[in-house]
């Protein structure tokens, strides 16, 4: 009896890149905390500190995006 949540199994280069993926979290983590930590420092330094804030901000976003979201992944289906 299936309950229809069973995934067709992975192939080894499928495999592969999962472990791949897995292994980029913490160092994805770890960088969105070194890019805050600097937002930080700018901003309490820094008066009027927005131009200085963006390429840390556009540098977050493009990681959250591509890592979390898989932007490049549903980009490279090419709508399916």
């Amino acid at each position: 009896m299936t309950t229809g949540n069973e995934r067709p199994p992975r192939s080894s280069e499928q495999q592969a890149e999962l472990e791949q993926r897995t292994r980029l979290g913490p160092q994805v983590g770890l960088g969105l905390a070194v890019l805050t930590a600097i937002e930080l420092i700018v901003a309490v330094s820094i008066e009027d500190a927005l131009v200085w804030l963006l390429p840390f901000m556009v540098a977050k976003g493009w990681l959250i995006l591509d890592y979390f979201m898989h932007v490049r992944d549903v980009s490279s289906e090419g709508g399916r």
